[in-house]
């Protein structure tokens, strides 16, 4: 199906799920070029027609009313236990699919979806935003070539309302799994989980340890007890010190330590922008022209392949 290429390859697109992430993807969509909104769907009639209103375009609770308009892509924002029947439905039709992380909340959905994308040759990007975050491509090339020791990430912050479905660490923790296979570019060899519930029947703390396979040391913090946003990372490597602030943008390096305990501090430049948008835009180009996915399916598998290793590993209170 060719909906993309018609219309001087203004490429037709839906909003699914009109919570906080649907919000945000069909802001930017309304302020791309050569793309048209053309509606939006949520169970919720009064969700859906507040959002739509404000974007000029129609409101639908039945999925099958917005597919009816034969959208050339959707961005699917929806609880993740819904993830694999409403991204099966968009397949079906032919219909190119970003959809937020995690890719499922299981791995037989997560393979269902990939199945079904496969066999009726849809375009898939799980949107994994932090990949598109300006201080992670300045991280990347910060440490080109050198040999990483550790990375540390801590993403606290209070429960969002959102999230009812699942745990902090499919919800949350995921970004920053993902983060991990990104830049060491290697598997988890080894998982440490260790988890709390404080507030909610699911796990609403965690803090996780990997040995990845070419030996670097990873750990992660992440909880929904926090009354403020956090969101920061911090790499070791033999030549330099990284901290970053994935919220704030900003990005320090510190290097040359000498023997009276000084050391050099500078500030990293970080490119402007969005990421989301420069999501939605890297999904965008990929509907258009094709090649790879910005954000395999695949590696969406993987990241929750660990994320339920996580929970296996807080269950049994061993490594896995």
């Amino acid at each position: 199906m060719l909906w993309g290429k018609m219309d001087g390859d203004r490429i037709r697109v839906g909003v699914i799920g009109a919570g906080v992430m649907g919000y945000h993807h069909a802001r930017v969509y309304a302020r791309q070029k050569n793309v048209e909104l053309i509606g939006i769907c949520d169970v919720h009639a009064g969700r859906a027609a507040g959002l739509a209103r404000r974007h000029g375009v129609a409101a639908f609770t039945n999925l099958k009313d917005l597919l009816a308009l034969k959208p050339r892509a959707v961005s699917i924002a929806t609880p993740t236990l819904t993830h694999r029947e409403v991204a099966m439905a968009c397949a079906a039709q032919g219909t190119d699919i970003l959809l937020e992380k995690p890719i499922a909340a299981s791995l037989d959905d997560a393979q269902a979806i990939l199945g079904a994308c496969s066999r009726n040759g849809v375009k898939l990007m799980v949107g994994f935003v932090e990949r598109f975050n300006p201080v992670i491509e300045s991280i990347r090339k910060a440490i080109e070539g050198d040999s990483v020791i550790s990375i540390d990430i801590t993403r606290v912050g209070p429960l969002p309302p959102r999230v009812s479905d699942v745990g902090v660490i499919i919800d949350l923790a995921t970004h920053d799994i993902d983060l991990i296979l990104h830049l060491t570019g290697k598997d988890v060899k080894r998982v440490h989980a260790l988890c709390a519930k404080t507030f909610r029947e699911l796990e609403d703390s965690a803090m996780l340890s990997f040995e990845m396979e070419n030996g670097v040391m990873a750990h992660v913090t992440v909880n929904w007890v926090t009354p403020f946003k956090t969101r920061k990372i911090q790499i070791a490597t033999p030549e330099k010190f990284l901290e970053g602030d994935l919220l704030n943008g900003t990005l320090y390096s510190y290097s040359t330590y000498e023997s009276d305990n000084s050391y050099v501090m500078s500030r990293i430049p970080v490119s402007g922008g969005e990421p989301l948008e420069a999501e939605i835009r890297a999904f965008l180009d990929y509907v258009r022209n094709g090649g790879e996915s910005p954000v395999w399916g695949d590696d969406a598998c993987r990241v929750l392949e660990v994320a339920c290793a996580c929970l296996e590993s807080a269950e049994a209170m061993e490594k896995i």
